[in-house]
């Protein structure tokens, strides 16, 4: 019986161990060395940084010291910049600083400057008086004509055969950098009444329009504009003409004791261009290039800009009680008569002159069928 309950005991232990082994959780197996030593990934190279796009530095003087003219030039610089998203960097310098003013294009053709702002009239000496025709010209196209002659009516063609013609290394870009309305006529010490009053005048004037006031009888005088309000006091000159009104009444000569008379007729708009040596203009990227292109060709934009500066001098001039004389017609008419005159003597003398100014000619005459027969004008509601 004793025997009996041990070999009970002894089952009933046997089979517990069973059910405790059988309820406790499994041993984790052991991770596989392999699997546990992966081969660590390679890690990837960075691609290499592109490297930052060349900054191109545009640095050339413009003939304007200042004010609204010098104003649109820096319109021009902040647009190349800006399109070119900051790989043109401009330095501009005003008139002198590097080389005396006006005369910008002796220094692009010797290296002492690789680009400039500057004018065709005041080279005539250089390119003899055709290049009149591609500046202020007397009682020729205003800003929007001229514009227009450029972009659709074959200028710039025969800007660069005048260029061509010149043998040099010097070539124009794009459009303009600063282009503005009529010049006003002048300051004079008493109003013009007649063209007797011209006879004898010490007169200051500039370009094709010189020639025209030789015809008139005046002594033309050659001075820069910084010295023309101090030749005026002094009785070195009797009359000028210099800019716009808002150049002028930003030189002062609305303190001046004289009369300002109007309309510009010596000078039907006022711009400078864009002037580059080539070998400068061959270095510049290729892709860079349209874009000095294209921002010089929209200073068109601006001329609407300059033209309310402008109006405001023009009020400014009336404020500070300046007498602001109307040229009068049978005077205007025959300044006009004399500058046929003129043209008539040059296309004479020269063919490409005659050239030049028959296409200036026929242009104009097919672009004014809309602005002087259709555009209607109110000129009497303001006289």
């Amino acid at each position: 019986m004793k025997s009996k309950l041990v070999v009970l005991v002894l089952s009933v232990v046997l089979v517990a161990g069973l059910v405790l082994a059988g309820c406790a959780p499994e041993a984790a197996a052991p991770e596989a060395e392999e699997e546990a030593q992966a081969p660590e990934e390679e890690e990837e190279e960075a691609a290499p940084a592109t490297p930052a796009a060349e900054v191109y530095e545009m640095d050339f003087q413009a003939w304007p010291p200042g004010g609204s003219y010098l104003e649109q030039v820096k319109m021009f610089c902040a647009r190349v910049e800006e399109m070119s998203a900051g790989r043109i960097n401009v330095t501009l310098h005003t008139g002198g600083e590097l080389c005396p003013m006006t005369k910008e294009f002796e220094a692009l053709e010797s290296g002492a400057i690789d680009w400039a702002g500057t004018c065709f009239n005041f080279n005539l000496g250089r390119f003899g008086k055709v290049a009149g025709l591609f500046g202020a010209l007397p009682c020729g196209p205003n800003p929007t004509e001229l514009y227009a002659w450029l972009e659709i009516g074959g200028e710039r063609e025969l800007i660069n055969a005048c260029m061509q013609k010149a043998d040099t290394d010097v070539m124009v870009v794009g459009g303009m950098l600063h282009l503005a309305g009529a010049e006003s006529f002048g300051w004079f010490k008493e109003p013009i009444t007649s063209l007797s009053d011209f006879d004898g005048m010490k007169y200051r004037c500039m370009g094709l329009y010189g020639d025209v006031a030789q015809k008139l009888g005046a002594s033309v005088v050659n001075l820069p504009g910084g010295e023309l309000y101090q030749a005026f006091e002094r009785g070195v000159i009797d009359g000028f003409e210099y800019c716009t009104p808002s150049m002028d009444y930003a030189a002062g000569f609305q303190d001046l004791d004289a009369v300002m008379h109007e309309p510009g007729m010596q000078s039907t708009n006022a711009m400078c261009r864009l002037m580059v040596r080539e070998d400068t203009w061959n270095d510049v990227p290729d892709d860079l290039k349209p874009i000095i292109e294209a921002a010089s060709r929209m200073s068109m934009i601006d001329h609407s800009w300059i033209h309310m500066e402008d109006a405001a001098a023009m009020l400014k001039f009336e404020a500070e009680g300046v007498e602001i004389a109307h040229l009068p017609e049978d005077v205007q008419a025959a300044i006009y008569e004399l500058v046929q005159v003129v043209h008539e003597e040059n296309c004479a003398a020269d063919p490409f002159y005659k050239e030049v100014y028959d296409a200036q000619q026929e242009f104009l005459d097919a672009y004014r069928i809309v602005e002087y027969k259709v555009q209607p004008e109110y000129r009497w509601l303001y006289e």
